[in-house]
């Protein structure tokens, strides 16, 4: 059978920056991909190290392969926002400048969300992940998990995924991150909710899943990790970042915390997050007091939410602890 002919096309849009070790590896994991009906989109978020020339290099000898570099540095959000807007795909798969992708990845992607739309979607939008093997530097691993494994059943949809995701609500089958370096969605989700938030350098992949749930979107998922992400430390990485955009994220959301009444106090959890990431543990123990005091209950269910994550997050803190200064 002829793939190229019979099957839909996927767009493979990759966005670079200062990536020159990493890239030629992530572009030969597209490449290597059993499922080859595919074009690969780069777009070059104006690196200032070799990457363009990489990349320009690599794409004289592969016709599938096209770069493009933005005029001035735009951040990830804005940069996928254009590979959407050159997609010829029916549907989309991004690939991270430092992440490798195993050979079967589109193709079981592709037909996850084949076969869930034929059962379950009734013309719902619905995104697609899969699990991670992250390697942080010093040779530790871990399998993150992500969203919606279970095959043959209704994945996390709608308001109650929205609630789950800003919250931490519990649901059925929701336990895992859903980063946009291992998605996959028709070109048309996108589409439908405006694409990613430029607004957003980090936690984009976070609130675009807010947007897609509040549309009655459905999110499933692959438990095997087919992708592989190595935590590379680069400036665009920082803590300080990290905290900034997902207090802005949360205020964007503000109205699904205002259900319970409780958008100040996850505002004060996910700020007292970051501080126990950062490993201020003075300031964290002044700060868990504060707020138990003042939401106790709330306070306890977080923390025993919390404890599922710890492995991961302690290996989080770890890698950002080992990062330079000047390279935060």
């Amino acid at each position: 059978m002829n793939c190229r002919k019979s099957q839909p096309q996927i767009t493979v849009g990759i966005t670079t920056f200062n990536a020159a070790s990493t890239i030629e590896d992530v572009i030969q994991s597209a490449l290597r991909q059993k499922y080859q009906n595919l074009e690969i989109l780069i777009v070059d978020d104006c690196s200032e190290d070799s990457t363009l020339a990489i990349l320009k290099e690599i794409a004289q000898s592969n016709s599938r392969i096209t770069v493009w570099q933005n005029a001035h540095n735009l951040g990830v959000a804005a940069t996928r926002n254009r590979l959407l807007a050159l997609a010829g795909g029916e549907f989309v798969a991004f690939f991270d400048d430092d992440d490798i992708s195993l050979p079967d990845r589109l193709e079981r992607q592709l037909n996850r969300i084949l076969e869930y739309e034929r059962q379950f979607a009734n013309g719902a939008i619905v995104l697609c992940h899969t699990a991670r093997l992250v390697k942080y530097p010093g040779g530790s691993e871990l399998i993150h998990p992500t969203i919606g494994q279970r095959d043959g059943q209704l994945a996390p949809h709608g308001m109650a995924l929205a609630r789950r995701a800003v919250l931490g609500t519990p649901l059925e089958d929701s336990y895992g991150s859903c980063p946009t370096c291992s998605q996959l969605a028709r070109l048309s989700t996108y589409q439908a909710v405006g694409g990613f938030d430029p607004a957003f350098r980090r936690a984009e992949d976070s609130d675009l899943l807010v947007r897609v749930a509040k549309a009655g979107g459905h999110v499933v998922g692959i438990a095997d990790p087919l992708v592989i992400q190595t935590m590379t430390p680069t400036s665009d990485k920082s803590l300080a970042d990290e905290r900034y955009y997902t207090l802005k994220w949360l205020a964007k959301h503000r109205d699904i915390a205002d259900t319970e009444g409780l958008y100040d106090f996850y505002r004060r959890w996910l700020s007292l997050k970051h501080t126990w990431l950062e490993r201020n543990w003075r300031s964290f123990i002044v700060g868990l007091a504060v707020v138990s005091a003042t939401y106790p209950i709330a306070t306890l269910r977080r923390l025993a939410r919390a404890r599922r994550n710890l492995r991961i997050n302690r290996s989080f803190s770890k890698f950002h602890a080992a990062i330079p200064p000047e390279q935060q």
